[in-house]
């Protein structure tokens, strides 16, 4: 099975807290994610290529002496993650935070390796991830979609952050506000944003590349931006981007 190139980027309000409250947060989300269609699978982390495998739920002790373990001698914060539990390895994500480098953000990263058996690459499979992760916790910004596009064929400055493929604002925004998107609708204060809902890849030699995908994305980011939406990293690493009054 080929892989595909999606990834999840979150970026969070930074979190001042230890490695025992932010792992039980992490729990928290893949437990979350476990009652949502396509996610409810099992989780592990796996030391070495052929080294052990530490279930999140199975293995629970195991798993968290490791993760702490690795985040023992660390100096720049907290990070815990965990992959799909199967051959096939469908799902990773990665929390990091409590950062103390001025530049970082605490974030939360995913990517989806293969497609999944049942639900392909259906938008509505990933809209679903997106609710979740933002019940979880309110983000600064979250962008979903092709790393190979953020890579070539982003619209604007390197530095202002885009959506790709779908994102989610924490801004009040209406479908006559990016008439370029094909969905635009409320979600846990603030708003998803849909570039359109036929799956595509940005790399050329891929048989889901579409050139008119890229271009529809392209132009929602330029709109978002002009509606100053779409912050910059160093807005981000302020903390306070898109926050409620």
């Amino acid at each position: 099975m080929s892989r595909i190139d999606l990834a999840l980027s979150v970026k969070l309000t930074p979190q001042n807290y230890e490695f025992e409250k932010g792992a039980e947060d992490f729990l928290a989300l893949l437990m979350d994610l476990r009652r949502v269609p396509g996610f409810e699978v099992d989780w592990n982390a796996q030391w070495a290529e052929a080294g052990p495998s530490y279930s999140a739920w199975n293995d629970k002790a195991d798993y968290l002496k490791k993760i702490r373990e690795h985040n023992g001698n660390r100096r720049d914060g907290f990070s815990i993650w965990a992959d799909e539990a199967s051959n096939q390895r469908l799902f990773y994500l990665d929390y990091s935070w409590n950062n103390q480098a001025l530049s970082s953000i605490d974030r939360l990263l995913g990517e989806i390796y293969h497609p999944h058996p049942q639900y392909g690459t259906q938008a509505q499979l990933y809209i679903d991830l997106i609710e979740a992760v933002t019940t979880w916790k309110r983000p600064q910004h979250l962008a979903f979609g092709p790393m190979v596009y953020m890579r070539d064929h982003h619209p604007l400055d390197r530095a202002r952050v885009g959506i790709r493929w779908m994102g989610w604002l924490p801004f009040a925004l209406n479908p006559s506000d990016v008439p370029e998107a094909e969905l635009v609708r409320p979600m846990n204060g603030g708003t998803l944003v849909v570039t359109q809902s036929q799956f595509w890849q940005a790399w050329e030699a891929n048989p889901d590349h579409s050139r008119a995908a890229i271009e529809r994305a392209q132009e929602v980011e330029i709109r978002l931006n002009l509606l100053g939406v779409l912050p910059t990293n160093i807005e981000l690493v302020r903390g306070d981007w898109g926050q409620q009054p």
